[in-house]
């Protein structure tokens, strides 16, 4: 435990009076017994309570001397493998809550109305997508989905006796804090349980990756205070600084419970922050430099040098990013003071001005009766309005002082400001600092050639499984064990902790090895759909990539196997505001269209998992992972390619051409999937639109790993029993149930002028006639309309 410290330096640095304070509890107290009345008279808010296990305790890390890999591998899934369960249950949250109309904040934490309207709709039973031991076609088996909960309203209680604790923090310390060194900067970050397997990732490339050492998490409950402590996960624990409420302060769920509550409002959010900004005021007073970053950001370079070297950092008393677009606008305005800043990457210098505004902003958490006002928004807040309320603006300091930002060839700068309070602000540059639009979207630093910093899992759908979706689709999440890439399971062993790797725990069995099904590379849209931005090809181009993914679904099924995902280019960004009519977000540099959009862009990551669906990310080969657990998929022995060809053909014909794929003629050679079939050991031929037991005849005991089809469209007609037809497609109904409103202003200035996606295929139950499927995909390459009622709706509001 750390030393209390002396009573006139805690008195110097106390914010709240005693009467001050105890006006406040008495206030508090009083608006939570009235609120709760209201809450009982009025409301019935539902819990439900996690029915899955809790994260599985590891071992601390490794010694000193081990390989880098050996030294990550100890420190994400313990070094020998798992332990007992933990008796203590997970609280989870929902994955989807309420949109507030005030919305400002580009960070996931906070939900999209588009992810909000997957709320309204019944999620009934489904089939189970568990991996079978055989090449039969599913068993007409159901998967029970729970109905989703309702999101907690009550939360906008306050917890008076909690808010005077962390008012009061720092005199009964727990941890390692103690042994931090002041001679460079502390890198920090801060979780409560539901969320480990953020920090676990972050802790994975800070210490594993990088090396970096000087590192804390601070733990704002007791179960993360155990996680750290059994691998090892130097920590700072306060028996003041405790989150309290019985609610995921978050707009989304943990990776591995979907049933639990959820806040999106209220006191339980601004709990949360208050406890960080105590934390690092801990940190502050007692010398450190300080970089704090959310556990979903990611470190991609060490930044020490830049914070010692750069005077964005060492000019000014914080450092923080933005939400910045534009590396133009930028550059041409001398940072982008114009948009909020984002903590979600803090640098803090243990100057008296700091530290008094931290103070402040702990406080004015702790005070705020604002329903939706986080953390975030009252730090922007307080450095854009006086203590007298006056708005005085940023003010360029005395010595002009700017830095050139490293790597940039056009000498881009990144300023400092002051701004109220006497604060001076440093704006960290958006080509290192990056955000989720700037990096996953735009990938604006590849435009500029620069190498990133960090980047913030920011401006993203589906909330955290959109965030973990986007890091694997870059190669950045380091939880999924060998089994999630094909590797062999060793059960007996238990490798690692399946609920922190993956939130849907798999297994092939003992010994086993999990096998694909991907589409041809070159397999896409129509050509016109992606070529300019427009709402209607990107809808148009959407309901294709739906129907493929609902097609290499069912092949999976069939052939028992896992779909790895179609790469997607969108016409069109997404987001909560207006899109239209250029089809991006205003102020962005890099145009739509966008090649290798995230995947939360057109399908809800949530539903799918509630589906039951398995699938991976569209980079899985290329992921380094592959290659050391399940090399030989990247063989051609491991592949075999399908063609699917569109003659109407009489019966299936197996047309098997060994050595490297074969060609019958020297016009095969020329044909686009003519690469990817030479990369395949063998080929089979099949009509077009083969029903699941075809599938099973000609591959279903196909030894190699990856199964290639050549086309996603036309890889699948239909399930020959019609129950398990039925229900595969009430499992489809939940896994591909998405909305998104791509909008802009009325006509005539007034109201909103929406055009709204995705829309779900029509059934293969009632959508079965084969043949004339190949007939029309043979006479128009856009037949695939034809599988849907309709594509995308128009809305206007008043």
């Amino acid at each position: 435990a750390g030393a209390v410290r002396p009573r006139e330096a805690w008195m110097a640095r106390r914010r709240l009076s005693k009467r001050r304070l105890a006006l406040f509890a008495a206030g508090l107290l009083c608006a939570a017994f009235g609120a709760r009345w209201v809450a009982i008279q009025f409301s019935s808010p539902t819990s439900v309570a996690s029915g899955d296990p809790a994260p599985s305790r590891g071992s601390a890390g490794a010694a000193h001397g081990v390989s880098a890999h050996a030294r990550l591998d100890a420190l994400l899934h313990g070094s020998h493998g798992r332990d007992e369960r933990r008796a203590d249950a997970t609280r989870a949250t929902r994955e989807e809550s309420h949109v507030v109309a005030e919305k400002t904040r580009s960070d996931a934490t906070a939900s999209s109305r588009d992810d909000a309207f997957a709320q309204k709709k019944a999620v009934s039973s489904v089939s189970s997508s568990a991996a079978i031991t055989s090449a039969q076609t599913l068993p007409p088996t159901r998967l029970a989905v729970s109905a989703l909960p309702e999101v907690d309203s009550s939360t906008h209680v306050a917890d008076a006796e909690a808010a005077l604790k962390i008012a009061n923090a720092g005199t009964r310390v727990a941890g390692t804090a103690d042994a931090l060194s002041t001679d460079r900067p502390v890198l920090a970050t801060f979780v409560s349980n539901g969320f480990h397997e953020f920090m676990l990732n972050w802790y994975g490339h800070v210490v594993g990756t990088l090396g970096m050492d000087n590192v804390i998490v601070a733990a704002l409950d007791e179960q993360t205070e155990q996680l750290c402590a059994s691998r090892g996960i130097p920590f700072h624990s306060d028996a003041d600084l405790r989150y309290t409420f019985d609610v995921m302060a978050t707009g989304g769920q943990p990776l591995h419970d979907q049933n639990a509550k959820v806040t999106m409002q209220g006191k339980a959010f601004q709990q949360i922050g208050a406890l960080k900004a105590a934390f690092l005021l801990y940190l502050l007073e007692r010398g450190h430099e300080v970089l704090v970053s959310d556990v979903d950001t990611v470190w991609l370079r060490d930044p020490r040098s830049f914070f010692k070297t750069e005077r964005v950092a060492t000019e000014a008393d914080l450092a923080v990013s933005t939400d910045c677009l534009s590396h133009e606008h930028e550059r041409e305005s001398n940072g982008c003071w114009h948009m909020q800043f984002n903590t979600g990457v803090l640098f803090l210098r243990p100057t008296q001005t700091t530290k008094q505004f931290v103070g402040e902003w702990r406080d004015a958490l702790l005070e705020t009766e604002h329903e939706f006002e986080h953390d975030q928004d009252i730090f922007n807040r307080l450095l854009r309005v006086e203590r007298d309320g006056s708005k005085p603006g940023f003010r360029v300091p005395p010595s002009g002082s700017t830095v050139s930002v490293p790597n940039d060839g056009d000498g881009s700068l990144a300023p400092t400001r002051v701004a109220a309070r006497g604060v001076t602000v440093g704006a960290l540059p958006l080509s290192l600092f990056c955000g989720g639009q700037t990096f996953f979207v735009q990938r604006l630093h590849q435009t500029l050639g620069v190498s990133p910093l960090v980047v913030h899992t920011t401006y993203q759908f589906s909330q955290a499984r959109g965030k973990r979706q986007r890091l694997r689709e870059h190669g950045l999440w380091l939880l999924d064990d060998a089994a999630y890439y094909g590797g062999i399971t060793n059960e007996a062993r238990g490798e690692g902790d399946a609920e922190l790797k993956s939130g849907s725990p798999e297994s092939a069995g003992p010994g086993a090895r999990f096998k694909f099904v991907a589409m041809d590379v070159n397999d896409g849209p129509p050509k016109r759909l992606i070529a300019s931005a427009s709402v209607s090809n990107h809808l148009d181009a959407a309901a294709w990539y739906r129907l493929a993914v609902r097609n290499l679904l069912a092949v999976a099924r069939a052939t028992n196997r896992i779909a790895i995902l179609p790469e997607i280019t969108c016409a069109c960004d997404r987001y909560w505001g207006n899109v239209l009519p250029e089809c991006f977000i205003g102020g962005a540099d890099v145009k739509p269209p966008y090649k290798s959009c995230p995947q939360d862009h057109v399908f809800n990551l949530p539903n799918m998992e509630r589906a039951g669906v398995r699938w991976r990310e569209h980079s899985f080969l290329e992921n380094e992972n592959v290659k050391k657990h399940n090399p030989a998929i990247l063989t051609p022995s491991g592949r075999v390619y399908l063609e699917l060809s569109l003659t109407d053909d009489s019966g299936v014909k197996d047309d098997v051409k060994e050595g490297g794929g074969g060609f019958e003629n020297g016009d095969e050679a020329t044909k686009p999937n003519a690469a990817t079939r030479l990369s395949s050991g063998r080929t089979v031929v099949l009509p077009a639109f083969p029903s699941d037991a075809d599938l099973v005849r000609s591959v279903g005991d196909a030894e190699e790993g990856l199964l290639i089809v050549s086309s996603g469209i036309t890889s699948f007609c239909g399930f020959e029993d019609s129950e398990t037809a039925r229900l595969f497609d009430q499992e489809m109904r939940v896994a591909l149930e998405a909305e998104s409103h791509f909008c802009g202003a009325g006509a005539g200035g007034v109201g909103r002028s929406c055009d709204i996606g995705f829309d779900i295929p029509r059934g293969v139950a009632e959508d079965r006639d084969c043949a004339a499927m190949r007939a029309a995909a043979s006479r128009d390459p856009e037949a695939f309309r034809q599988r849907y009622e309709r594509i995308g709706r128009h809305q206007d509001t008043r």
